[in-house]
């Protein structure tokens, strides 16, 4: 009696091997593609933050700055630099002279 035994197919063939090949590179392409995006995401959200919180500081010295502006041009602090950066006075009635 003759045994009609089936060989089995051979499942590595070249064929297979490169499909494999290309699929697994294509998969460890995309991983490293969506790492890198995540990584620069991420990256992207650290300079957001640090531009808001710059943007907050200048806001807050624009804030003072038209503050002390408003204080500077205030008729007696302009009255108290002038006397004593400038050492300027108020004139007498008699030291003013009217052009016509």
């Amino acid at each position: 009696m003759k045994f009609n035994r089936k060989s089995k197919p051979n499942l590595l063939t070249p064929r297979v091997i490169v499909v494999s090949f290309v699929f697994f590179s294509i998969f460890i392409v995309a991983f490293f593609l969506k790492t890198w995006c995540g990584v620069q995401c991420i990256q992207t959200g650290y300079e957001i933050s640090v531009a808001m919180n710059k943007q907050q500081n200048l806001m807050n010295m624009q804030k003072n700055l038209k503050i002390e502006l408003v204080h500077l041009r205030s008729p007696q602090i302009l009255m108290k630099i002038a006397k004593e950066k400038f050492e300027l006075i108020i004139p007498k009635p008699g030291q003013v002279i009217i052009i016509p």
